[in-house]
């Protein structure tokens, strides 16, 4: 069964507010739809903002609307249909996403010679906690599916991430043999949590990277708020390694 669009919906709207701050991207509260600003700011003199109205049935059976406020005083259509034409003759190097269904562990057994040999850098952000949970988040970059087992192998040889209520992860990376992107994701038994972490990952377009978000259970149920974390956790550390701008770069062709 397909996705419904009021899932889909709040999936890309929560992806977006772990990807930008609340500056950039904010709700009109006055509005009875789900209207938003986005607001680039790339210098003092050039700022564009985007409105976006998630109606009902988006994405699924209408479209989104948008309105830019950019260039006002200027005629605009040209230098638009000159951007989009530049756009559709520029090939694209991506054809299709490939997202891996696996029916088997991915964590395998792995001699400890080759771990030792192969193992890619492992990099982990600080932990946080709100009412007694724990989140940290671990990078690695990765360039196979075989890389990302060997760091999962070797962050659970740690016995407090092993020992984590959870260690949800999601990774994309390019396949130049397929020249597709491979991408995957597991919850660890947190429910929908790591496919959150991929629809992040896939709205900023990041390649050749797993994150793994462990968290440590404290008693007291978060509810919805335990996803807004792990997704920030997932945020910030595709920041603090580069891999997500602070500031996105949209509409670079219209001067």
């Amino acid at each position: 069964m397909s996705e419904s669009w009021v899932q889909l919906q709040a999936e890309e709207i929560e992806a977006l507010n772990s990807i930008f701050d609340e500056k950039q991207w904010k709700r009109d509260e006055n509005d009875t739809q789900r209207t938003y600003t986005l607001t680039i700011d790339q210098r003092p003199e050039r700022t564009i903002s985007l409105e976006l109205t998630f109606v009902d049935g988006y994405p699924t059976d209408r479209p989104l609307i948008y309105n830019i406020r950019e260039n006002i005083g200027k005629p605009i259509a040209f230098l638009w249909a000159d951007a989009l034409r530049d756009f559709v003759d520029k090939p694209s190097n991506i054809d299709e996403t490939v997202h891996m269904t696996t029916t088997e562990p991915i964590v395998n057994q792995c001699l400890s010679s080759v771990v030792e040999t192969n193992l890619p850098p492992i990099y982990s952000d600080e932990p946080f906690e709100d009412r007694k949970s724990v989140f940290q988040a671990h990078l690695s970059p990765v360039h196979s599916k075989e890389e990302v087992q060997l760091v999962i192998n070797k962050l659970k040889e740690n016995k407090k991430i092993a020992n984590a209520t959870h260690n949800m992860y999601a990774y994309r990376i390019w396949d130049e043999k397929r020249n597709a992107i491979l991408a995957d994701c597991d919850d660890d038994g947190e429910t929908g949590a790591s496919s959150r972490m991929l629809h992040l990952m896939d709205i900023a377009d990041v390649k050749n990277v797993l994150v793994i978000v462990s968290r440590w259970f404290g008693g007291i149920l978060l509810h919805n708020d335990r996803f807004k974390h792990i997704n920030n956790a997932c945020r910030m550390i595709l920041i603090n390694h580069g891999y997500i701008n602070k500031v996105r770069k949209i509409y670079q062709r219209i001067e």
